[in-house]
């Protein structure tokens, strides 16, 4: 399958909550030899990059906002190795649905919303052992900036997901 690129919309958590999951991501990644990065929640991705996503987050303006976490989960997928999952809400839905407007693109809020911990194949059995002992010292992330990144889709591979490059991000205040 041929690899293509795309823009895709990230939601980060605040600084303290950002802290915690960057230091559990490491964490992970060294035990397993995966890759690192940025921990965040997709939004959406689109192919489209016109207008430039850093002029459009330049002028996007919104509130923080706030998530109820779930639990911790795992799946088959590669982007979805291990994840803290979270409830989704009106703040989230609206956001999601103005950025997309910004971009002169109707958007839904995301089906599942989350945040990866790990991007690595191996077996479910590994994955459900990590899940039950994973637990977060809060209740609910704030997430308070926004991120344009050029991503190779699918990404199937480490290799993948350290070709990702934040093009532009914006704060969201009050």
């Amino acid at each position: 399958m041929s690899k293509d690129t795309a823009i895709v919309y990230w939601l980060m958590p605040a600084k303290s909550e950002r802290e915690l999951f960057r230091q559990l991501i490491r964490i992970l990644a060294k035990e397993f030899d995966a890759p690192h990065f940025e921990p965040h929640l997709t939004l959406f991705a689109t192919r489209r990059a016109q207008p430039p996503p850093a002029k459009i987050l330049q002028a996007f303006t919104a509130s923080p906002v706030r998530l109820r976490i779930r639990g911790t989960a795992f799946s088959g997928k590669f982007t979805k190795t291990l994840f803290v999952r979270f409830e989704s809400n009106q703040s989230l839905e609206k956001l999601s649905s103005n950025l997309g407007q910004s971009l002169g693109m109707r958007i839904n809020s995301p089906r599942d919303p989350h945040v990866s911990l790990l991007y690595k194949k191996f077996p479910a059995r590994i994955k459900k052992e990590l899940a039950a002992v994973i637990k977060l010292p809060f209740s609910a992330v704030t997430f308070d900036s926004v991120a344009a990144v050029r991503c190779v889709v699918p990404a199937e591979t480490g290799a993948d997901v350290q070709a990702w490059r934040v093009i532009g991000t914006n704060g969201l205040s009050e």
